[in-house]
């Protein structure tokens, strides 16, 4: 098991403009299969975020209802399966890509879906990625709906889970629904978030 984060500010990824979001997922990726690689056709990606890449839906948003025309990189980025697909042609990973959100943590949620996949006997590994931008406005509304606080700063994690592997347990740290994952992370790193 090997995580990895991406810096609070990544460097742009081609065909990805405007937004954190995908940089974030593929800096953090990328560092973890690095450190880590694997046969890519054993191995499947899944992404969770709670508000996923408001960034481009608010940006498309605005130009839609201003009537502008916007770029088209707009449209295909803003499904957050998009930096998947980068990223399994990169590190040649044929395994399952799957994208996921949920209201609670993360971690929770990208611990079982990957239990279920490792009970495919035709994979070996899981990568789990966590992502969230910072609040906005209209985002950090919907968190406090959901009873619980933005991220303050832009934040991917990843974590390589190979099968047999034993999940550690999380603490909530401040890292709103990133908190798990990002402890988790800490404590597979030996470091605190």
């Amino acid at each position: 098991m090997i995580a990895a984060r991406s810096d609070p500010i990544a460097p742009p990824v081609a065909g990805f403009v405007e937004s954190a979001f995908s940089p974030l997922v593929y800096q953090a990726v990328e560092r973890a299969l690095t450190a880590h690689p694997g046969d890519g056709s054993r191995t499947a990606m899944v992404l969770a975020s709670t508000m996923g890449d408001a960034t481009t839906l608010d940006l498309g948003s605005r130009l839609l209802v201003a009537g502008q025309v916007h770029n088209p990189l707009l449209f295909m980025q803003s499904t957050a399966n998009a930096i998947l697909g980068q990223l399994s042609r990169e590190f040649a990973i044929t395994g399952p890509l799957l994208c996921l959100s949920a209201a609670t943590d993360l971690a929770v949620e990208l611990l079982n879906t990957a239990e279920l996949l490792l009970e495919d006997e035709e994979l070996d590994r899981v990568v789990l990625v966590g992502v969230e931008l910072a609040g906005t406005e209209r985002t950090t509304a919907a968190y406090h709906e959901l009873n619980t606080d933005p991220p303050a700063t832009d934040l991917a994690v990843a974590i390589v889970l190979d099968r047999g592997d034993t999940p550690l347990s999380h603490e909530p740290a401040e890292y709103g629904t990133l908190r798990g994952l990002a402890e988790l992370a800490a404590q597979i790193q030996g470091t605190h978030p």
